[in-house]
């Protein structure tokens, strides 16, 4: 919930920062809590856009000050390998590496070679994986949470920082064609921007993710974290040493019991065996948009498209990174209206030939219940020879 009083005060702690004035009276913030507060600068800066990253980091650095307090800190594990150290950890190595570039980019200009940078590239590369688990692990708690709109914001400028990267990365190999001049442009952009991240991340992601997560969600993140890699060395999956977590009973499953399914009978568990022995990845979104099933062919790591249960329950339209938003939810708007039965897509992905297929499930009623996507790589199939083979 917003607390309009404390945005009104903060709004105007911002005008006298960006107006340059002396006199920054912060003391009205001990009236509230740290979440509060947070909230409050998640509309001011993430909705309504009032002001700067920069200006948000100068805010921040006051209240820590007038609070005696550092919010940046992670106070709630000193393990190097809790989520949010190894956030932190690899925080610092994207800024020594972008220094160490920055540094390089002078001889890399005189000299018309990239080389001595493919080492520094690599690193900055790793950032895939930084913010895929941010937005696949961190960003669906949020949600649970109430927290919608700092998750899209950031995934939107997570999604321009790639770009740029990328961009990089191609200008970088074209070094002996093009002016150095677009090359050093697209570096600078890229500097910014994750220099910026890193203080949407540490100034206002973290703190907030410390403040309303539980120790359960942070390990079960640390759980899921190692699908997506890491920018840093991690020597343990962290666990909450002091956990005490009630569970609630199960209701017992008789996994052998034959159910009706299609033209014959299985059993919960022949079907759940079948399910994560056909060679595609299933994902199924129910009828109202909610993320309800993946099968388990692999593991989270060597899947295409890599599924977590933390996502299970997570809206579909918070699944997927905004820029490919609108094209999702079109395809999902024509198969509910049965304009087209499947949509479809394909394309390489290392030495995988990646083909996807989206597909409206309906009943005996015809009503609606959902899209069902399935993914297989069908490299195999292109790479078979012509000669027909019917032998077993």
């Amino acid at each position: 919930m917003i607390n309009f009083e404390l945005t009104n005060e903060i709004k105007s702690i911002l005008t006298n920062i960006q107006s340059n004035k002396e006199d920054h009276s912060v003391a009205i913030l001990e009236n509230y809590s740290l979440v509060d507060f947070l909230i409050a600068i998640i509309q001011i800066h993430y909705t309504e856009g009032i002001s700067s990253i920069e200006e948000i980091h100068k805010l921040i650095d006051m209240y820590n000050c007038h609070m005696n307090e550092r919010i940046q800190e992670v106070y709630i594990s000193l393990d190097d390998d809790h989520p949010l150290n190894i956030m932190k950890r690899e925080n610092d190595t994207f800024i020594n590496t972008l220094e160490r570039m920055e540094e390089k980019l002078t001889i890399v200009a005189s000299k018309k070679d990239s080389s001595m940078l493919e080492e520094d590239l690599k690193i900055i590369g790793a950032l895939y994986a930084h913010y895929n688990r941010k937005e696949k692990l961190i960003f669906p708690i949020l949600e649970r949470k109430q927290v919608y709109t700092l998750p899209r914001k950031i995934w939107a400028l997570d999604d321009d920082n790639r770009t740029t990267y990328h961009q990089f990365k191609n200008r970088l190999k074209r070094i002996d064609e093009i002016e150095f001049k677009h090359i050093r442009k697209s570096f600078d952009t890229l500097n910014k921007g994750m220099k910026q991240m890193i203080l949407h991340e540490e100034d206002i992601l973290i703190p907030l993710v410390q403040e309303l997560f539980t120790a359960q969600e942070c390990e079960t993140i640390a759980n899921e974290s190692k699908a997506f890699g890491y920018a840093v060395d991690v020597k343990s999956v962290w666990s909450d040493k002091d956990k005490v977590y009630q569970t609630k009973e199960k209701k017992s499953e008789d996994k052998n019991q034959n159910i009706k399914i299609g033209g014959g009978y299985l059993t919960l568990k022949e079907a759940e065996l079948i399910l994560n022995n056909i060679p595609l990845e299933l994902t199924f979104v129910d009828k109202n948009g909610l993320f309800k099933y993946f099968n388990e062919i692999t593991e989270s790591a060597d899947m295409m498209f890599i599924r977590t249960p933390i996502s299970i329950g997570r809206s579909v339209a918070n699944c997927h990174p905004p820029k490919s938003l609108k094209k999702m939810m079109q395809v999902m708007r024509k198969l509910k209206n049965r304009e087209q039965e499947t949509v479809t897509m394909w394309f390489k992905k290392g030495e995988e030939y990646i083909y996807v297929t989206y597909k409206g499930v309906f009943d005996e009623k015809g009503e609606y219940q959902g899209i069902l996507e399935y993914v297989q790589d069908i490299q195999p199939f292109l790479d078979l020879p012509s000669v027909v083979k019917r032998d077993i």
